[in-house]
């Protein structure tokens, strides 16, 4: 009779002969899982690391945007905020219409005192 071929008859019997493990057992196992884990590694990893890299890098690019932005930025002058807002009212060109009225006011004939 052939133990191999009768295998769960013997299980049954209690004469079955008892698995052990291999001694190398633990480093087979070790050296499958390292494997399986460098075989994950490959692509996707690389792609990971690279986006991890190219969005820290846009994040700083971005943070030296604003800084360059905020240190160019100058306080508005004054005197240029007050001829801006003047330039823009409505009233600008009765302003130059008024300059014009006071020059030639000033060249006017009747202005000038009759001499008899």
């Amino acid at each position: 009779m052939n133990h191999e071929e009768h295998d769960d008859l013997w299980h049954l019997l209690g004469k079955a002969k008892t698995p052990t493990a291999s001694p190398f057992f633990a480093r087979n196992v070790l050296r499958r899982l390292r494997a399986e884990e460098q075989e994950r590694s490959g692509v996707g990893t690389w792609l990971r690391q690279r986006w991890q890299l190219a969005s820290i890098g846009a994040l700083a690019m971005v943070l030296v945007t604003v800084g360059v932005a905020r240190q160019w930025q100058q306080p508005a002058d004054p005197v240029a905020l007050l001829a801006y807002q003047v330039s823009v009212s409505p009233d600008y060109q009765v302003i130059s219409d008024l300059d014009e009225l006071l020059a030639s006011e000033e060249n006017s004939v009747w202005l000038e005192p009759a001499v008899y």
